[in-house]
This record gives C-alpha cells, sequence and structure tokens, in this order.
C-alpha cells in the first residue's frame, strides 16, 4: 500500500505541551501545508519492521514509534520518499510518519484510517519533540490556523480562505534540531512571548498578509532569525515577500517568483513548489 502526506510549514506559532494527555498537547499557530511532501510504501511482513529512507536504511525512531501505536504487535516493511529536505521546516518528519500510518492503516483495514494515522503520528511526534502540529495541519491541507493544541476532539483547527499557490524557498544552512529548540527553556519563552502577541494580531484580521508580516514579526522578535535571512527578505524589495521558515535554516517567499527566485539564489538552494488544499491520501 502507498500513500502520500503533504508537507507543512509554520509561519508562527506558540508551544502547548503542558498537558499530560499527548492528544491534547501541541501548538497554536498558523501555516500552509505543500506539495513537496512525502510518500511511503507499506506491507505487513513475518519479521521485524524495517524503515528505508529512500534506498538507505533509518532508523526513523518517530516512524517506528507511530505504527506501533497504530497496530500493536505487527510488524511492515517501510520505505519513505521525502520530497523536501529533513530538519529545515518542512514538516518531513510527521509527512513520511503519517504517509507510512495511512498506508499500513489501509492495509490493516483499520477503521477511519486517517483519524488513526494522525493519532499514531501526532503523539509520536510530540514524545519524539520533533513537532508539535504538523500532522493536525497536514490533515486537512491547505492555510491552517491552529486554533487549539492537539488533534480532535481536543484541538481545533481551520482552513483558511487564502488562494496564494506557487512558493519559493531559499535553505541557507545546515539542519535544525527541532528537538533542540522544544527543549531550549530561554528560546520557549522569547517564543511564547512574541507568539501570543502575534496569533492575538493575526485573528484580528486573518488574511494571507497578514499572514506573512505578522511571520516576519515572529522570527525576528522571537530571535530566531538570522542575519541572513534578514538579508535575503530585505533583498526581495518590491517582488515579494517572505519570512523564516519555523523550524528550519531558510526563507520562504510569496510573489514574482521568477524574480525572487533569481535574487535569492546568491543566499543559498532554492526549492520552487505550490501549496497544496489536500491532506494525505492512499495513491
Amino acid at each position: 500500500m502507498k500513500a502520500f502526506c503533504p508537507g507543512h510549514v509554520t509561519g508562527f506559532f506558540v508551544i502547548e505541551d503542558g498537558s499530560h494527555v499527548p492528544e491534547k498537547k501541541g501548538s497554536r499557530g498558523v501555516g500552509f501545508c505543500t506539495e513537496l511532501g512525502a510518500v511511503a510504501e507499506v506491507s505487513e511482513t513475518d519479521g521485524l519492521t524495517s524503515v528505508f529512507f529512500g534506498e538507505k536504511h533509518a532508523d526513523a525512531p518517530v516512524t517506528r514509534r507511530a505504527l506501533e501505536l497504530l497496530a500493536p504487535g505487527s510488524q511492515f516493511n517501510v520505505r519513505i520518499q521525502h520530497l523536501a529536505p529533513m530538519g529545515q521546516g518542512f514538516g518531513m518528519s510527521a509527512a513520511g510518519t503519517f504517509a507510512s500510518c495511512l498506508a499500513a492503516a489501509v492495509e490493516l483495514d483499520i477503521q477511519d484510517p486517517k483519524y488513526a494515522a494522525l493519532r499514531a503520528t501526532h503523539i509520536a511526534e510530540v514524545e519524539g519533540r520533533t513537532g508539535l502540529g504538523d500532522a493536525v495541519a497536514q490533515s486537512i491541507g491547505g492555510f491552517v490556523h491552529r486554533l487549539e493544541p492537539g488533534i480532535p476532539p481536543h484541538g481545533e483547527l481551520e482552513r483558511l480562505n487564502i488562494q496564494q499557490r506557487e512558493v519559493v524557498f531559499c535553505i541557507m544552512g545546515p539542519p535544525i534540531k527541532t528537538s533542540a529548540v522544544l527543549s531550549d527553556q530561554e528560546m520557549r519563552m522569547r517564543i511564547k512571548g512574541s507568539g501570543e502577541l502575534c496569533i492575538r494580531d493575526f485573528e484580528g484580521l486573518p488574511g494571507f498578509d497578514e499572514f506573512v508580516g505578522i511571520s516576519w514579526v515572529f522570527a525576528r522578535d522571537s530571535g530566531l532569525a538570522t542575519e541572513k535571512m534578514v538579508k535575503a527578505v530585505g533583498a526581495l524589495g518590491g517582488i515579494g515577500k517572505g519570512s523564516m521558515v519555523m523550524l528550519g535554516n531558510g526563507i520562504f517567499a510569496f510573489g514574482d517568483c521568477d524574480a525572487i527566485e533569481k535574487k535569492l539564489r546568491g543566499y543559498g538552494t532554492v526549492i520552487r513548489t505550490l501549496t497544496t488544499d489536500s491532506g494525505p491520501r492512499i495513491l
């Protein structure tokens, strides 16, 4: 069985992981889903679970944990193809795990396979501190406002009426380990202080321009944006607007994508793709 899950990029957020119930943990914030996601091919096996990223054997603790939660006692052969770089804020950990769990759930004829896959992926991500809101947003696609942390029925989210499609990314350095940021108490406090204000401002006027502008305020005020990111976003001028990818070492930008791509080549590796309103699906 083969499944796809879109990627997800966060613009601004607040960490909400204080609950003792993993389904209630997560984050509030706003982001968008991309066609650069992950494809997973899964089959049941009599041996031990094996996971491959492309042709390379992977430890993949989050994916393994999610499959255990989804189907205790079952073993699988899993091959995941990530369509965007890992550790750069594209939600690839969640995408690969979600796609794997969806394929496995359908393979095993589990009731409500999409929700079962979401639950397993979200809990595994929260436990592994690899993500707090990607899987929730990926479950519906589009530009997503995560109003309350966790998965339904505890969490609450809405798809925003934003129609922007083409987006340009520029990766400017090595991957960032999400768990390191989530474990840094000083960084958590800065994210909370800035994120609360940004979410309040966005909820007052939840449009596309506001999303990008508030994302950039958050990136700078939280201290997450690097000097190189500040220069790159500033260089966009009138051809577009952008912000930092959370939590990755790069930026996203919307506007005149041909001109943006040309401008950003001097800052790092440029990737162009489309946003998507489609959530996870069987292929």
